[in-house]
């Protein structure tokens, strides 16, 4: 019984008992990872606020802007377009409420706001287009999504650029300092406080954040100096380390593309059929080979195609020949604290995946 009191009085179940009331399903899904390491992420500049430059299609400026006001949330989004060929520039301002204070923030504005405008310009050839905003946090989760709250309007707007890729767009996101003095940023951010005027009717359906009733749940459960940190859509707690040590000793030494390719080898979300069946991006999970399915073991260790490439990954090991997690710089349950990464074995494993090019975009 004093257990159980002492469980009932615990923070957890507080927040727990916060969130019971709540339709889980009205939650966003946050998912491991939102792009697969191989695919292009989207150019991005936070230092500094360049010049637009003609290109033959012509130019497309868009800014978008959040407010919270009257327990609302909501986003503006102005566009200056500049057709081809030196034609009059067009302007064009919206807004949109996006939901209550309660499961939406400034930071989900701004990625929904990205997301459904990206979505209104898919039609455009031949453009050249930049993305303005003064939320750092967004500008930096669309250049490297992660595992995070905002997921769905990321995917969303990585869809609409793919498409808009296809038609010879070219897309960069730009932060803009709050101070800096940019006009159609202020005529979005007067657009967004339009979205949260007093009474202002909902006007699109939108995933509740878990960072925001997280934080909400969390605020009613705990003392002020216990509560948790959201920082660009990440709810943890404040002393909380992310990345953890064994991350960055894996990874703060790689390159970009030897980062891509652990990454892939350690999720096992990679260009191989094992994978790519299971998304339905592949007609089948077998080998080139014929010998077995395509998985990141087979193709380490098994397949007869990179045979000659595997000699000198084979010789990094005579007594963990074949152990994946080895390989991959991977921890077991019989390692001791002291126990540390092999980087020479990982950067091996590393260089025989460049080395065959499997693993490169096709």
């Amino acid at each position: 019984m004093k257990k159980f009191r002492r469980y009932h009085r615990s923070p957890l179940y507080q927040v727990a008992d916060a969130l019971k009331n709540i339709e889980m399903e009205t939650l966003e899904t946050i998912n491991p990872f939102v792009l697969a390491p191989w695919e292009t992420r989207i150019q991005s500049d936070v230092e500094a606020m360049p010049q637009l430059h003609t290109v033959p299609g012509g130019s497309l400026q868009v800014a978008v802007s959040s407010s919270t006001r009257n327990g609302l949330v909501g986003f503006g989004v102005a566009i200056k377009k500049q057709p081809p060929r030196y034609r009059k520039l067009k302007l064009r301002t919206f807004s949109t409420t996006l939901g209550p204070r309660l499961e939406q923030n400034p930071f989900s504005a701004e990625l929904a706001a990205l997301a459904h405008t990206l979505n209104m310009l898919v039609g455009l050839k031949d453009y050249r287009i930049t993305l303005l905003t003064s939320n750092k946090a967004a500008a930096l989760t669309m250049r490297n999504p992660r595992q995070q709250s905002g997921q769905e309007f990321v995917c969303q707007s990585y869809k609409s650029m793919k498409r808009l890729r296809r038609n010879g767009n070219h897309i960069n996101i730009l932060w803009v300092p709050t101070n800096a003095d940019n006009k159609l940023l202020g005529l979005a951010k007067e657009q967004a406080r339009t979205a949260t005027q007093k009474d202002a009717a909902l006007q699109k359906s939108a995933p509740r954040m878990k960072s925001t009733t997280l934080k909400i749940a969390r605020s009613h459960a705990a003392p002020s100096s216990d509560l948790p940190e959201n920082v660009g859509g990440h709810v943890k707690r404040i002393d909380a380390a992310l990345p953890g040590k064994h991350t960055r000793q894996l990874y703060d030494r790689l390159s970009w593309k030897e980062a891509s390719v652990l990454a892939q080898l350690r999720t096992g979300m990679a260009r191989l059929n094992g994978y790519l069946y299971r998304i339905n991006a592949a007609d089948t999970d077998q080998c080139a080979c014929g010998q077995a399915r395509e998985t990141v073991e087979h193709f380490l260790f098994r397949c007869r195609k990179w045979t000659t490439q595997r000699t000198a990954l084979l010789q990094c090991s005579q007594t963990h020949r074949a152990n994946l997690s080895f390989f991959l710089g991977g921890k077991s349950s019989s390692d001791n604290q002291q126990w540390t990464p092999n980087l020479e074995v990982v950067r091996a494993s590393i260089r025989f995946a460049i080395t065959t090019g499997r693993l490169d975009a096709t």
